[in-house]
């Protein structure tokens, strides 16, 4: 255990040159995971849009088959 800290004796918290390349991958995942927050967003609204739509077509096919049962007084 100690020699893993003896070796990273280097690893300043406050070190520019350390911290620069952790930003990279830092903006990178978070950028990653908007996206694919994103992503699901949009497959969801794309997924009830189209179960609406879909429900609707089955509504007036369903309409255009029996206008007999109108209920009309």
């Amino acid at each position: 255990m100690w020699n893993m800290l003896l070796a990273f004796k280097n690893l300043d918290p406050m070190n520019w040159e350390v911290i620069k390349p952790t930003l990279k991958f830092l903006w990178q995942g978070l950028l990653a995971i908007f996206v694919v927050i994103a992503l699901i967003i949009i497959a969801v609204k794309l997924t009830s849009f189209v179960i609406a739509k879909c429900e609707e077509y089955k509504k007036k096919k369903a309409e255009n088959q029996n206008p007999d049962n109108d209920v009309s007084n």
